[in-house]
């Protein structure tokens, strides 16, 4: 995100004519909140608006391109690198996938009105990236057998009364 004017919270409290003025001029300010790292944004209603509508002309048109074979593969996914830099290490399937996933994903957080999916899957597939950017990492997690280590130990009884419970598909 780019630099923001900042103002503290007590500003925002004591002066809120100031404040609201000072975030006129721009796009949002930054509010800091003495004594925790997590700081507060502040805009208006109305250019939130513009974002989410944004946000959502965006995920269209990346629907639109990808549902194009042809725009698909000599546009989105030849630029989509530039954005992604990371992406020049997945397999070919993978970065369709990935863009495939990406546009859904996006479309769907854009309806419960979360952006927390769409950048916990990018982060998925940069971690995949780094993956295969790791020639030793990836033949050792490609070659490595996990051999079944038998039955796991029943768990220790709880401590609690000694009265039958009712597994709760009965109650």
């Amino acid at each position: 995100m780019a630099e923001l004017p900042e103002v503290t919270f007590t500003d925002l409290l004591q002066r809120p004519t100031e404040t609201v003025e000072k975030l006129k001029r721009g796009r949002a300010l930054r509010v800091h909140r003495r004594g925790t790292e997590d700081d507060l944004i502040l805009t208006t209603a109305a250019r939130a608006d513009q974002d989410d509508q944004l946000v959502e002309v965006a995920t269209r048109l990346l629907r639109a391109i990808m549902s194009d074979p042809v725009m698909r593969s000599t546009h989105l996914l030849d630029v989509l690198p530039q954005v992604f830099p990371w992406m020049r290490f997945l397999p070919t399937a993978d970065r369709t996938e990935f863009v495939r996933e990406l546009i859904e994903v996006m479309s769907a957080g854009q309806e419960v009105g979360s952006s927390v999916p769409a950048l916990q899957l990018i982060t998925e597939w940069r971690n995949t990236a780094q993956v295969h950017a790791d020639p030793e990492l990836l033949e050792t997690l490609r070659s490595t057998t996990i051999e079944d280590a038998g039955n796991s130990p029943e768990p220790p009884a709880p401590n609690s009364s000694p009265a039958k419970r009712t597994p709760h598909s009965q109650r």
